[in-house]
């Protein structure tokens, strides 16, 4: 009788590894951090940047020019930060957890081969 060969894993699991993972979750962390939020300018209809999570910037709307729209515009703009560090938060948790389950999966496929 001849020992069988394991079968060969599918090429999605062997691509999707515990370390892709944390490098994909990283990056989409990093750019939901560093990217501008954009909202309406208060006054005209046209979208203006406001700075991005970490840092804001709201000179554009200080002037007493056409009027003194700070106020709106620090409201909008932190109702934007606010769902971005909550789309942050989520991203950062699923990938932890992404994490864990593949390096439980990794450990229990080691310990079933001895």
């Amino acid at each position: 009788m001849e020992p069988e060969a394991a079968p060969a894993p599918s090429k999605v699991r062997t691509w999707v590894t515990p370390s892709r993972v944390a490098w994909l979750g990283t990056a989409v962390v990093v750019l939901l951090l560093t990217l501008p939020i954009s909202i309406r300018s208060p006054g005209d209809h046209e979208t203006a940047t406001c700075g991005n999570v970490l840092d804001v910037d709201l000179d554009r709307w200080a002037g007493p020019s056409d009027g003194n729209y700070w106020e709106q515009a620090y409201r909008a703009c932190n109702s934007r930060r606010i769902d971005r560090l909550g789309k942050t938060a989520g991203v950062l948790s699923l990938t932890v957890l992404t994490v864990t389950l593949l390096a439980a999966r990794a450990r229990r496929e080691d310990d079933d081969e001895y």
